[in-house]
């Protein structure tokens, strides 16, 4: 790295943001973030240290530099924690989910999919996780692509690795709560290996405490209707970032929570009216319209007294009468609204096959068509709106587009065993 020269002629470079100091006897920035330069050691006194390199970004949490270790010489990425009783407790809890994680890793064949926790200590009333080093993240990848979608390939290796994921994170009653392509590392840039990183906002199963959580973009219905949550959120999320894998843009990159649900109604469709009826927040964003019984729109509908009920998403201007608030509209990414037709749209790839080879050409177009059924027949399962039946990522892992199965109708997966609640699907 260019920094390690630079501190070989003994340079150093403040890397926090603003540098001033304000408490923790200097050695803290207005944000509670801990003051860090170049060429510092963090660690404790007794054990590993940890020379600071250079940034590798910040966020909500604090800092992640890249930093050489005292045991073996090796780059690291350390997180250091604001120096804030709440960030602090949050840490403790991703040490705790990481531990588990990275427990049951070992115990797969496959491998780990999760980021190796390798380290974590306090030093200047700071918490401090230390990882492994990885690539570039998926958003970052996009955007080295010029925005372009990948081929479906590479997307196919990524889905699986990534089900993978989400199924330990199952049996370890985990939930992520924040998917989306920057928290998806490449292990190497030249390798589409992937590991899952970022567990700050991570709970187990029967601890969701937060309301508002999820990256907008990847969030799932059933959040921003306010009704209770857990692993199916993730697979929602997954799903989304699949399709952006394939686009190259968000496939709802709503600028509120107005504009992503109206998105979502729009290209998806409309939640089911049962789940209307339960969600604290339909009357956010829905009206009810009570009519009698009428079989051609039961699955709209759910039953109250002796007829049905039916919701309609308010208007832009509905909502912000009875919101008291503007709602910020995004641009459209796609000239198309149904999410078959969005697929459809992408051209395909150029193709090695010799264009004067007629049979050659012609099955390659055959072949090129059902691979894309079967992605958009995967994104539906991933995506379906009611997290009750959304699969699960068990029940995806064995969709042809992951196997490699020949694919001729859409995917029935089988039953998953009874659970509790279902949050625990």
């Amino acid at each position: 790295m260019a920094t390690e020269t630079a501190l070989a002629k003994g340079q150093s470079r403040v890397l926090s943001k603003p540098s001033s100091p304000r408490s923790n006897d200097g050695r803290d920035n207005a944000n509670d973030d801990l003051i860090i330069r170049t060429g510092e050691e963090l660690g404790e006194r007794v054990g590993t240290t940890y020379t600071v390199l250079d940034s590798l970004g910040s966020g909500t949490f604090g800092q992640v530099v890249a930093a050489a270790s005292s045991a073996d010489g090796q780059t690291r990425a350390l997180k250091v924690i604001k120096n804030h009783p709440a960030y602090f407790h949050q840490a403790h809890v991703e040490i705790g989910i990481l531990r588990t994680l990275n427990t049951k890793c070992g115990d797969r064949p496959s491998g780990s999919v999760i980021v190796d926790l390798m380290d974590y200590f306090v030093c200047h009333n700071h918490l401090c996780l230390v990882f492994e080093l990885l690539g570039m993240n998926l958003y970052e990848l996009l955007r080295k692509n010029k925005f372009k979608g990948l081929h479906l390939g590479a997307i196919r290796g990524m889905m699986k690795q990534l089900l993978g994921a989400l199924d330990l994170l199952r049996d370890a009653h985990v939930v992520h709560c924040d998917i989306k392509p920057e928290n998806i590392l490449l292990c190497r840039d030249d390798s589409f290996q992937v590991k899952l990183v970022d567990f700050g906002s991570a709970c187990f199963q029967n601890r969701t405490v937060y309301q508002y959580i999820q990256s907008r973009f990847y969030r799932s219905p059933e959040v921003f209707l306010g009704m209770s949550y857990g692993m199916p959120i993730d697979m929602w999320s997954l799903g989304c970032v699949a399709a952006e894998l394939f686009l190259g843009l968000p496939i709802f990159p709503g600028s509120s929570e107005y504009d992503l649900l109206s998105r979502i109604c729009e290209t998806i469709g409309t939640p089911p009216a049962d789940m209307l009826a339960k969600a604290p927040n339909t009357n956010k964003f829905f009206t009810r319209v009570d009519i009698g019984f009428d079989e051609s729109s039961s699955s709209l509908a759910s039953s109250s007294g002796g007829g049905t009920s039916r919701y309609k998403l308010l208007s832009l201007r509905e909502f912000e009468a009875r919101s008291g608030r503007r709602a910020a509209m995004g641009k459209k990414y796609f000239k198309y609204t149904e999410f078959s037709d969005i697929i459809a749209s992408i051209p395909y790839q150029s193709s090695k096959v010799d264009p004067n080879d007629h049979a050659a050409v012609d099955a390659e177009k055959k072949a090129r068509m059902v691979e894309r059924s079967a992605f958009y027949d995967l994104l539906t399962g991933m995506m379906e709106i009611d997290p009750a039946v959304r699969w699960t990522p068990a029940q995806a892992l064995k969709h042809p587009f992951i196997t490699g199965e020949p694919f001729d109708e859409p995917f029935a997966p089988k039953p998953i065993p009874e659970r509790t609640t279902p949050e625990e699907r």
